[in-house]
């Protein structure tokens, strides 16, 4: 059933999604294409556009994602959806596991773009461009790219399942008078709660990640108080200026257990307090 109901939600929102990140992925190539035939002038501002409109697919990817959801489940198409002879939970799961694959895959469209506008700067700078890859990839130290790849699913994650869980619980009967309101005000909510908790869990949870120096990339039993605290007491004009040695990873726990809790309401919230207007 979880297979029917994520094909039912790409062939709802494929139109959409393939109109919108072809026209983006469209201005991307243009602009970038631009930028390698060295026009002038128009050729430098489409290494900007070109950049910008990738970074911008996967945030258009998931606008369109929160808007399906929120259509689907408790908009016009609200009704048929809660007719679908299936528990709330497996609903939740359904949309949250499709939102994830369609994110994923627009985050990775994001990076293609983003590698498209390396190549087509190089061009434009009579460089080879996959020697110019190669040597920017040299700098970047193995475990910082895996590291940066392994946060940013995580943020994906995040992303979607706080977003499906923050709306279902924003359309329980309390407080869907207010609309999509509710969940906007819940998302300032949550935003606002998580930066004190995580700035927190950065600063004292005891697992943190070497930064510099000949152990860069070792995971270590510290936090980054220590470095935060020194840092307040540094005197501007004897400092050397040095950023913190260790990276604090309490966000990771702090982002894990708050996925934890936002799948295990929202899918209550559909199952059990779901409020159509």
């Amino acid at each position: 059933m979880i297979g029917a109901l994520i094909a039912q939600d790409f062939r709802a929102t494929r139109k959409s999604l393939f109109a919108v990140v072809g026209i983006t992925l469209l201005v991307t190539a243009v602009s970038l294409t631009l930028t390698a035939l060295r026009v002038p002038v128009i050729g430098g501002i489409g290494l900007v556009v070109g950049i910008i409109a990738a970074l911008a697919l996967t945030l258009i990817v998931l606008g369109l994602l929160i808007e399906n959801y929120w259509r689907t489940m408790y908009g016009r198409e609200g009704y048929f959806t809660m007719t679908i002879p299936v528990r709330g939970r497996t609903l939740f799961l359904a949309k949250v596991l499709y939102g994830l694959v369609i994110a994923v895959a627009g985050a990775a469209l994001s990076a293609i773009g983003l590698i498209g506008a390396a190549i087509a700067f190089a061009l434009s700078q009579g460089l080879e461009p996959f020697d110019f890859l190669r040597t920017g990839l040299g700098m970047v130290e193995p475990w910082m790219a895996w590291f940066a790849a392994a946060a940013l699913l995580l943020q994906i994650v995040y992303l979607v399942v706080v977003g499906a869980g923050v709306m279902s619980i924003g359309a329980q009967a309390r407080y869907n008078h207010l609309g999509f309101g509710a969940p906007l005000l819940g998302a300032v909510i949550v935003y606002l709660v998580m930066q004190v908790i995580t700035f927190a869990a950065v600063m004292v949870v005891p697992f943190g990640v070497v930064l510099v120096g000949p152990d860069a990339g070792t995971l270590v039993p510290r936090g980054m108080l220590d470095a935060f605290i020194a840092a307040l007491g540094d005197d501007p004009a004897t400092s050397n200026g040095q950023p913190p040695s260790v990276l604090g990873l309490g966000f990771v726990f702090t982002s894990v257990a708050l996925i934890a809790v936002m799948a295990w309401w929202g899918a209550r919230s559909v199952e059990r307090r779901t409020s159509l207007r």
